[in-house]
């Protein structure tokens, strides 16, 4: 997605972050030093992170015929609230490194890293108060604040749910899709509901980019898991087969339960029986047996269905050209469509 149209914007949201991040006193640096590690925006190297979610916010509403250095608060927001459930989930699941460098977590320890990430959740709340400054009604800031706080409510649902998921093998696709759903759609629908909340009083509107936003967030999640088990550690910034390694049970594996005959059944059950991290040859087999029962190709037509789906609504919803444009290059970018496809859109 590197490129002058994202960079751009891309630049206006790292400052509008930073801006929430700075502290003149001494002894406080290291706090939101935390922070800045994490987000990639300390000094030591280039940007961590696609900020997809506040693009899509700040997209959204440029999309809507509106200035997006106004909605810059909101797009920050979104990026904190997203990031403070990294922290936390890094440390849930014991995850080593994230954007190709260790954890805040495996740095600085836990305790730390939980109360970065709680001081994450705290700024993110003040970001939307920034609003203030940009002229927007104060009921509009309450509106955008109202939908965020039940959007942390359903992402925190859908971790709840993604870990019970680790100790079990009876996880069925529409389990694991409404799991998906609240952990990774909601966010997606929230920011480009959000950006609707402020721009428009169109309740139609604000329904399909809701919605938009939610096909975008379930075709991102999708292609994610792919990337989690058949994508190489260049690419993801993880250890190779990670969701393997950690015993998740992502798309791919739900559906090579259901899909495999009672005997391939057992031999997952018992590949999946210790405890993560599992041992490389459970992971090499059952990594073996997911192309076998080929589940992927399933998978990619689904994520197909979704991002077809969500352009059309983006479309049916947005006005203007420039901004629509980039959040369809945006969507077909972040969900893996064929380079070609990407290009020529």
């Amino acid at each position: 997605m590197a490129g002058s149209p994202f960079d751009t914007r891309v630049a206006a949201i790292d400052e509008e972050v930073r801006a929430l991040l700075s502290h003149g006193e001494p002894s406080l640096q290291p706090f939101y030093g935390m922070m800045l590690y994490h987000l990639g925006l300390d000094a030591e190297r280039p940007r961590g992170g696609k900020r997809l979610r506040p693009l899509l916010c700040a997209l959204t509403f440029e999309a809507l015929g509106q200035e997006e250095a106004r909605v810059l608060p909101a797009a920050a927001a979104i990026e904190l609230l997203h990031n403070f459930t990294l922290i936390h989930d890094d440390i849930e699941d014991q995850d080593p490194r994230r954007h190709h460098r260790p954890t805040v977590w495996s740095v600085w320890g836990e305790a730390q890293a939980i109360n970065a990430g709680d001081g994450m959740y705290a700024l993110s709340r003040l970001a939307v108060q920034r609003l203030r400054e940009r002229g927007f009604p104060a009921e509009r800031i309450l509106d955008l604040l109202a939908l965020l706080d039940q959007t942390c409510v359903r992402v925190c649902e859908g971790q709840f749910l993604d870990i019970s998921f680790e100790t079990r093998t009876d996880v069925t696709a529409e389990r694991y899709r409404a799991m998906a759903s609240r952990k990774t759609g909601a966010l997606f629908a929230a920011a480009a509901e959000g950006a609707a909340v402020l721009a428009a009083d169109d309740a139609a509107v604000r329904g399909r980019l809701r919605a938009f936003g939610m096909e975008f967030g379930e075709a991102f999640q999708a292609h994610d898991d792919v990337m989690g088990i058949w994508g190489s550690a260049d690419r993801t910034g993880k250890v190779e087969m990670n969701d393997l390694v950690k015993r998740k049970k992502t798309l791919p594996v739900v559906l090579a339960f259901e899909r495999a005959s009672p005997k391939v059944r057992a031999q997952l059950d018992e590949l999946f029986g210790p405890p993560a991290p599992l041992p490389q040859a459970n992971v090499d087999r059952i990594r073996a047996i997911l192309d076998e029962t080929g589940v992927r190709d399933g998978i990619e037509r689904d994520i197909e269905a979704h991002r077809e789906r969500a352009l059309g609504l983006l479309h049916a919803a947005a006005g203007a050209r420039e901004a629509t444009d980039l959040l369809e290059r945006l969507v077909r970018a972040a969900t893996g469509a064929p380079a070609e496809a990407s290009a020529a859109a």
